[in-house]
Formats: structure tokens, sequence, C-alpha cells
């Protein structure tokens, strides 16, 4: 499991998390809610290691490979589709195998018209089903995505959820979710509400 401990964060004058606790089960769907600036998107970068604390102790985060879907796509828009989804595989990998988890993923994505499309040339949310095909080909023990389906549609958005959740039973990474989408929220496991200087519950 991934412990964190009395976690203190301030932004000089603000305080964000204070002797904040929280357990996140290993290989299980954890959904963060709350208000803007309550901290959630914080949380992410600080388990992801970009960002630092103040007080406190996290256990459980050693050897874990981490995907980070960002608020932000950050993808290379000098490459294609299909290149910013391949970049993160395995140097080591075969041409053969890292073509067949590209395709794969691409197809999940319902990316395939523009595989070959240069990102500029993409609709928001082909973009931001780029960056998470890239999570889903890095295949990582631990899944961070920060409102990983905004700019979906409602059919689109079930769809990527439906291919999410397939993953997850399959590969069984440890996955930590912010939206403030309730039902999207439901759909994908046990939601945890993080308000005011770290506090949180769960519903």
């Amino acid at each position: 499991m991934i412990e964190i401990k009395h976690l203190c964060k301030n932004y000089k004058e603000k305080v964000v998390y204070q002797d904040f606790n929280i357990t996140f089960k290993e290989q299980e769907i954890s959904v963060l809610m709350g208000p803007s600036g309550s901290g959630k998107t914080t949380l992410l970068r600080i388990l992801a290691g970009l960002e630092p604390y103040d007080c406190g102790q996290i256990l459980g985060l050693a050897d874990k490979k981490v995907a980070f879907v960002f608020q932000e796509n950050r993808l290379m828009p000098w490459l294609t589709v299909r290149e910013n989804i391949e970049y993160v595989l395995d140097d080591a990998a075969s041409e053969k195998m890292k073509k067949g988890k590209v395709d794969q993923v691409i197809e999940k994505m319902q990316l395939t018209s523009v595989a070959h499309e240069l990102i500029p040339t993409l609709s928001g949310g082909m973009k931001r089903r780029v960056a998470l095909g890239r999570a889903f080909a890095y295949e990582g023990d631990l899944m961070l995505l920060d409102e990983p389906f905004k700019g979906l549609d409602d059919s689109l958005k079930a769809n990527i959820i439906d291919e999410l959740l397939t993953y997850w039973h399959k590969q069984k990474p440890t996955i930590i979710c912010v939206t403030h989408d309730l039902e999207e929220a439901k759909r994908l496991g046990l939601v945890i509400e993080i308000g005011k200087a770290g506090q949180h519950g769960n519903y």
C-alpha cells in the first residue's frame, strides 16, 4: 500500500496539507474529489516526486514505475500520434513488440485514423486520448491521472473509462485519479473527498 503520514505542505502562507494522513491500497482505483485549490493536483505531484513537501512521510513508493497523465497533455508537437505513444516504450523492446503495443493502444483510444498526424492538427479530445494512450503504453505500477477525461464527449468518455477499467483488471496497477465529475468517479472506484487543509472523507 501507499501510506502518507502527517504530511505538511504550504505555499508561502497558504496551507495545503496539515498533518494529513491517507492510505491508498495496492492494485485498487482511488478517486480524489474536492474543490479547486484543495490540493488534489499537488498530492499527485508529491506522489510522483515532482513536488517537495515540508514534513511527513510517504511509504510504499520505492521502485514503483509511475505513469502520470497531467491536466495539460504535455505531448511533443513535432512527433506524430504514433511517435508520442512509442516514445515511452523501453528502448530494449523489439520493433515488432513496440509496433504491436502502439497499434493496440491507438485502437483502444480510437485514434487509428490520425495515427500518423502531428499533434497540432488534432482536436482537444484527440490530444487527451494520446496522453492517456501514452500512459497505457508505459504500463506503470502506479498511474496518476489528473482530470484524464476532460474534453471528451459523454459517449467517448464512457468508452475510454471502459478501456481504463479493462486495462486495470488485466494489469492491476494502483490508480489514483482526480476528477470533478461524481458520476465519472463512482464508475471508477473508491471516492475520496479532499477538503480544506488536506481533510478528507470517503463516500
